[in-house]
């Protein structure tokens, strides 16, 4: 069995000497919302920052859509965390010497991975739950609103007042993008092994609590509710790309400190069975053996009347 002492050194090893961050120190507290997957073993900020960069390696390194304009008045980042995304689209923006003035703004249902410092340069943060309408002062206001990674925060029945809230952030010819794993499209793909038999136990369990394995199909499907332009749906996968340390640190963080713990212990499973259960996985994992992640891009526009 692999011991909790050898976890945390594949851990330590892997993203503290190895990666450098993309944005400031955070610190790690137990967030307060629907969410599936918490803080509870593993450094929160640390697992966003693995997951952030293995998503721009899937995109190729490609931050944005090509039809979205790269020059912004303001932007909304939902559900933002520790606002790796915004920080990362900053520095894409300067890098391009923009003599746009952008104004970013993250929100988030909880500050507890908000930056830690006095003042960011022209970054805001402020709470929000996204279920309740946005502050008159924010309403048709964005260029660009992004979302990403809701697919175990909100409930498949939940969704359309989710995007009705989020969508009204968009000014006219506003664009939305938004990041969603595709767990069914995922689960598909997997090949035998004792990983793929505990994703479909738990991929199973997330569907009984309300939650969608067809998410990003489900949010296209919402924001053409609302009248926006579908611009695109177009999925994106780790399979054939060159592997990436990331890719196998996110499936350390998936199995060891995720949902199927939660999974396990909601269907009975004691604290060794547990154990047994993630040793099996994780001695797959030391062999080289990862499982592809898929998500798919939706882009939207607000159409100019």
């Amino acid at each position: 069995m692999l011991s909790r002492r050898f976890l945390r050194s594949i851990f330590q090893m892997n993203t503290v000497s190895h990666f450098a961050k993309s944005a400031p120190s955070f610190t790690q507290t137990m967030r307060k919302s629907d969410y599936l997957l918490k803080a509870s073993e593993a450094d929160e900020n640390e697992r966003l920052d693995i997951q952030h960069r293995l998503l721009l390696h899937m995109m190729h390194q490609k931050l944005l859509h090509p039809d979205i304009p790269k020059r912004f008045e303001r932007v909304a980042d939902i559900a933002t965390g520790n606002g790796d995304w915004l920080f990362e689209l900053k520095k894409v923006a300067e890098s391009e010497s923009s003599t746009t003035q952008t104004k970013y703004h993250g929100f988030d249902i909880s500050s507890s991975l908000f930056p830690k410092l006095e003042s960011v340069a022209n970054i805001d943060f402020s709470v929000h739950d996204f279920y309740k309408p946005f502050p008159k002062e924010h309403i048709g206001k964005y260029d660009l609103v992004h979302a990403r990674h809701l697919v175990l925060a909100v409930r498949k029945s939940s969704l359309q007042t989710a995007v009705d809230n989020i969508s009204s952030l968009l000014k006219p010819g506003g664009y939305i993008q938004w990041e969603e794993y595709d767990f069914a499209d995922q689960l598909a793909a997997c090949p035998p092994c004792k990983m793929t038999s505990n994703w479909e136990a738990v991929f199973d369990w997330i569907v009984q609590r309300g939650y969608s394995l067809t998410f990003s199909s489900d949010v296209r499907d919402a924001l053409a509710s609302t009248g926006l332009e579908i611009v695109e749906r177009r999925q994106f996968s780790t399979k054939g790309l060159p592997v990436s340390e990331d890719h196998r640190l996110t499936l350390l963080h998936a199995f060891h400190t995720g949902v199927p713990k939660l999974c396990w212990k909601a269907k009975g499973k004691s604290d060794e069975e547990i154990e047994l259960i993630m040793a099996g996985c994780l001695e797959e994992w030391k062999r080289g053996v990862l499982l592809d992640y898929y998500f798919s891009r939706v882009v939207a526009r607000r159409l100019i009347a």
